[in-house]
């Protein structure tokens, strides 16, 4: 993601009556309903789950990958702003520019609850309103008719993908509402006392703003400070019982959030984190650990920003992890959940829950893949990032870090260990132009 987002010297100049809008809009949100929260009755049968992968891509919303799949909460038009609807219109591989999609560009995306928003937001009045068919996504689809499709899983923020990656590790983000101050070069994080991230006070909640705020006191509700941190993460709790795990991320990636973290960065924690193109040979080898986190590499990722990720590209990565799991030992005791880490300032109809002043967000999609995941379901419970926690947690009864991951509904919903086991899905990437960088589709 490129996006310098909330930097509080660029408040006026790149968000102007949006930002009062989105101020005004926010009381709004305080009454949308709390998100569904509890867990699951644990199932009678022994859990034969032994490995756990999360794979993290980039900016989509529900609606923008699978707004027409069959049985699931989708929609083919979207509301504007002025109340017309408009068509979703056929989404490109490749985009020509990115949308707006920080922390505040996502309130006026929601707008309350209306959802008609997102025309307001830079780059968004026309290609917010773009979905893909099932011919341009035939692995993600295929994935959702032979395992699981989720159609309430919500960003745990309004965005960016620094706090996203920090709720999906952490259940919080130490109240940061936007990425690194300059995203021009890879984040280095506590290495470098030059990278800075917004964050919201406490002293004012956003629920608590009047419908007059001006722009002078939002901007007082922000603060900078350095991109390194004290924070406690599932992998401090994976350590205190033994469970392995690994962090697979390009090593000089803005997304390699860990560099971000001092308990990571500065122990031994820093040796698993590993390169993102490792994964596929741990996998094939049967050597996974018990947790993996997988972020895809940059150019991969299914980012839609100028010309620089394919979304074939980034589906055929994703098969290939995929299938390196599945021709391996583990596949009959894995499960691997698939998500979009924010909704990028695309399109999608469902209002989130409200469940504290940061979020949730709009919704991204959540495929479950495992042998042992209920075939061609399609689950409508309320997920956030948090739930991947709360399923590691329950499956090796862990504490939770904190309030959001201890009141997630935690997936074991989308699993049946009583049937039998599901047979792998083996797919063929499709054509790609050897030798393209960025890599792209034929």
């Amino acid at each position: 993601m490129t996006e310098s987002d909330v930097n509080s010297q660029r408040f006026g100049a790149l968000l102007g009556a949006e930002l009062l809008l989105a101020a005004a809009l926010v009381v709004l949100a305080a009454h949308l309903p709390f998100g569904g929260a509890g867990k699951t009755s644990l199932p009678q049968a022994r859990v034969p789950i032994e490995k756990v992968v999360v794979i993290v891509k980039e900016n989509r919303t529900f609606d923008n990958m699978f707004g027409r799949y069959p049985g699931a909460d989708g929609v083919t038009t979207g509301i504007t702003s002025n109340g017309s609807e408009v068509p979703l219109k056929r989404a490109p591989d490749r985009y020509p520019h990115d949308i707006a999609h920080s922390f505040l560009r996502g309130l006026v995306a929601v707008n309350g609850g209306a959802m008609n928003g997102f025309d307001l937001i830079p780059g968004g009045k026309d290609l917010a309103f773009t979905q893909f068919r099932r011919k341009d996504l035939p692995a993600y689809w295929a994935y959702a008719d032979n395992f699981v499709l989720a159609d309430r899983m919500f960003s745990s923020t309004f965005g960016s993908t620094f706090p996203e990656h920090m709720y999906l590790i952490a259940a919080h983000a130490k109240r940061v509402v936007s990425n690194i101050s300059s995203n021009d070069r890879p984040g280095k994080y506590c290495d470098d006392p030059g990278d800075y991230v917004s964050r919201l006070g406490r002293h004012r909640s956003l629920v608590e703003w009047e419908d007059d705020v001006r722009l002078e006191r939002i901007e007082a509700l922000m603060s900078r400070m350095r991109a390194c941190f004290s924070i406690k993460t599932i992998f401090e709790e994976l350590d205190s019982k033994a469970i392995s795990w690994r962090y697979y991320v390009e090593p000089h990636q803005f997304h390699n959030i860990p560099r971000a973290i001092k308990e990571m960065r500065y122990t031994s924690r820093w040796r698993k984190v590993v390169p993102a193109s490792q994964f596929q040979a741990d996998a094939r080898a049967g050597k996974l650990p018990q947790v993996s986190f997988v972020i895809a590499p940059e150019e991969l990722n299914e980012h839609p920003t100028r010309d620089r990720t394919s979304m074939c590209a980034g589906e055929n990565w994703t098969i290939r992890q995929l299938n390196a799991l599945m021709r391996s030992e583990d596949w009959d005791r894995s499960a691997v959940f698939i998500t979009w880490d924010d909704f990028g300032g695309l399109y999608d109809h469902v209002a989130p829950p409200r469940v504290d002043d940061l979020g949730w967000g709009p919704r991204v999609p959540l495929l479950v893949v495992s042998p042992w995941a209920k075939p061609g379901y399609v689950s409508h419970t309320n997920y956030e990032f948090a739930s991947l926690l709360a399923f590691i947690e329950r499956l090796h009864s862990l504490p939770p870090i904190g309030k959001r991951d201890a009141s997630a509904n935690d997936l074991f919903d989308v699993f049946d260990f009583s049937g039998g086991r599901r047979p792998p899905l083996l797919l063929e990437p499709r054509p790609e132009v050897l030798g393209a960088i960025p890599a792209r589709c034929a």
